[in-house]
């Protein structure tokens, strides 16, 4: 599968893993569709972790979230308001925290805040699945939201595209503007990609999602590890892109 087919244009555009930066601001690595797919299955077993094995809460679909804490709230259902409410509020941190990690100076020098970024989600959890079943649900939700909302801050290209790596409304946007080009006669090279792009985006967000209810129900917290397997692959491949590419002489 090739991870960075492009457009009859792109050959005189900016490389797709490295856009050109118009700012001082650190840009996010763009990312292969390999890459893309093993960050949204890892975000759809998340939030099929927390849903079933954790109080039917997402950990990455902050739009349920809302929805859920609205009916609590008119319900009067206060506990579960605030089990709603918990995710929300690590969502807002955790991109404030990826918009620090990203204004580092030394980290900018090194263009490896994507690389940090998901670091941190990876060790979080690692710890997160060494916690016993009785351990209150809030430390997951709150924990799993603070660190996915920090991945969807860093990593949101793939193959040119704008997409979002933990939750599916803006993705099945943009697959049904693909699919509407494409039976409208409008066969392009990007249409292709975009409509083979986010078909295997929702595809796997569902398999992912199913994987990780299934997965909390018969190994508990120790499901998380699988979650972590899948982001250390991501995270090896990009570290050793970087590598590569720091090594690189200047053309």
């Amino acid at each position: 599968m090739n991870d960075h087919l492009t457009s009859d244009d792109s050959a005189s555009g900016p490389s797709p893993r490295h856009p050109q930066q118009t700012s001082d601001t650190p840009q996010p690595l763009a990312l292969g569709l390999s890459d893309t797919v093993l960050l949204v299955t890892a975000a759809g077993y998340l939030d099929g972790f927390t849903w079933v094995g954790h109080g039917h809460v997402f950990s990455n679909n902050m739009t349920g979230n809302v929805v859920l804490l609205g009916v609590d709230l008119v319900a009067g259902s206060w506990a579960a308001s605030v089990s709603h409410l918990l995710p929300i509020l690590a969502f807002f941190l955790g991109v404030a925290a990826a918009q620090a990690i990203r204004s580092r100076a030394a980290l900018k020098a090194m263009r490896l805040t994507s690389l940090a970024v998901l670091g941190v989600e990876i060790a979080a959890l690692l710890v997160l699945g060494f916690l016993p079943g009785g351990t209150p649900s809030f430390c997951f939700t709150f924990s799993i939201a603070f660190v996915a909302a920090a991945q969807v801050e860093t990593f949101r290209r793939v193959d040119g595209e704008s997409f979002n790596s933990t939750f599916l409304t803006g993705d099945l946007r943009t697959l049904s503007e693909g699919l509407f080009n494409w039976f409208s006669g409008k066969r392009t090279a990007q249409t292709r990609i975009r409509i083979r792009d986010f078909s295997l985006i929702c595809l796997v967000y569902l398999a992912g999602a199913a994987g990780g209810g299934f997965g909390v129900s018969r190994f508990g917290n120790r499901s998380l590890w699988l979650a972590v397997v899948l982001l250390l692959v991501v995270l090896l491949r990009l570290w050793v892109t970087e590598g590569n590419d720091s090594r690189a002489p200047a053309s």
